[in-house]
């Protein structure tokens, strides 16, 4: 799939050489100038989809995963080290979600309690079924367009898996359960490979690089965004900029300068610019970009409420956009990244998995996060009217994303992320 940069949604298309069509440019560009009626997509009214009540259930449990995802957000920085981090806590939280159908006791208890769920507040079947809702409504065509996601667990050839837990964990989470043959660990390593490159399209590649040698269930989650440009833009607009890494030094990053009109905010709390994207099936993406030194300032204090609070008060705004293509790939050990939510027992002796399989006790031997990142131009024509189009833009600040930023991709309908992390070098795979 093409990826491509934050865009511009006033860029022109190409028109025929005629003074009649050079009339209609002039007069469309006219059009876009400050005081015309831009469509603001934040305010439009309710969908379809908002009107659902299984939707609006659905969304009294958006502000959990925020602040799940979040919290993870914060603690990232203490996980094996790497350049940049990128995860989907959509994509965690569902796949664990799923296994609490197959946990009892203990184990049942510690995962919901983890994941924040307030059984109180809504009975743990229409959690259940509220995954059921977001896992299909991601699914469908215009989501896929940009990304793919899911989750498959894999059990030790021999072992019974019990057909209730098969049977809801495909019809809830659309998550497989699949019998390999562990024992031959190379092999089993190909085949999980194997399928989960399949079920991504080709995108998530090499998931797992290693077994452990008594693994009898194992669990891989993934995702993977890329982010298409709808437009055009000039040739001339690709170019190098000088990105300082947190470290100090300074690495020579491919950019797209871009001139046109995009949703901008200047948050003086969070001494940043946040710059909005819309992409197709209710995806938005916030790329948020704080003054130098205030990173770790803005992580600890973003807040679900404070990203609510930005898409209310973001509008459109003249500028020039300096920003950088990448493509990053993040792997986790989810024993790492559950352990800071209190989630462990899975993990151990002590699993209660019964509900599985009933033939031999047996816990959560691996799991396995990979995260795809793709934000790149993909050139198109140049319009044949670039100096008119400038022309009648007026001046804007200008906007270079230079140095780490935030990342926050969230599905407006129901106001949830599926995938954040922090960009500290763009080069870095």
């Amino acid at each position: 799939m093409a990826t491509a940069m934050v865009g511009d949604p006033w860029t022109t298309r190409t028109m025929p050489r005629s003074f009649s069509h050079s009339f209609l440019l002039l007069a469309g560009l006219c059009c876009l100038l400050p005081g015309s009626q831009t469509r603001d997509y934040q305010k439009t009214g309710a969908s379809d989809s908002d009107k659902n009540p299984e939707h609006t259930q659905c969304q009294n449990f958006a502000s959990t995963i925020t602040n799940i995802s979040l919290s993870l957000l914060q603690k990232a920085s203490n996980w094996p080290k790497q350049t940049n981090f990128v995860f989907s806590p959509m994509s965690i939280v569902t796949a664990f979600a799923m296994l609490s159908l197959g946990a009892k006791g203990s184990t049942h208890k510690e995962i919901l309690n983890g994941l924040k769920f307030d059984l109180m507040m809504m009975p743990e079947m229409e959690v259940h079924k509220c995954f059921q809702h977001l896992v299909h409504t991601f699914l469908q065509p215009n989501y896929q367009v940009h990304m793919t996601l899911g989750s498959s667990l894999f059990i030790n050839k021999g072992l019974k898996v019990e057909n209730k837990f098969k049977k809801m964990a495909m019809e809830l989470y659309n998550s497989e359960v699949i019998s390999i043959n562990f024992r031959d660990s190379q092999t089993a390593k190909m085949q999980i490979n194997k399928h989960v490159m399949k079920r991504s399209y080709g995108h998530v590649l090499k998931i797992i690089k290693d077994l452990p040698i008594d693994t009898v269930l194992a669990l891989v989650t993934h995702i993977s965004f890329n982010g298409v440009q709808i437009g055009e833009f000039e040739p001339e607009h690709v170019d190098t900029m000088e990105f300082q890494l947190d470290s100090g030094k300074v690495v020579i990053v491919p950019i797209v300068k871009r001139q046109g009109t995009f949703y901008l905010l200047k948050d003086k709390n969070l001494s940043s610019w946040v710059l909005m994207q819309h992409y197709a099936g209710n995806i938005i993406a916030f790329f948020i970009l704080p003054e130098l030194g205030k990173m770790e300032e803005l992580i600890q204090n973003l807040s679900h409420k404070h990203l609510n609070s930005i898409h209310r008060r973001i509008s459109t705004r003249i500028s020039n956009l300096h920003f950088p293509k990448l493509t990053v790939s993040t792997t986790y050990d989810l024993k790492t990244v559950m352990n800071t939510l209190g989630i462990t027992q899975i993990f151990s002796s002590k699993a209660d998995l019964s509900k599985v399989t009933k033939k031999v006790p047996v816990k959560l031997s691996k799991a396995v996060h990979k995260a795809m990142l793709g934000i790149e131009d993909k050139p198109s024509e140049a319009s044949e009217f670039p100096d008119l189009y400038k022309a009648l833009l007026p001046d804007g600040p200008t906007i270079e994303f230079n140095r780490s930023f935030l990342v926050i991709i969230k599905d407006k309908t129901f106001n949830l992320p599926f995938l954040v992390g922090k960009i500290e070098d763009p080069k870095a795979q």
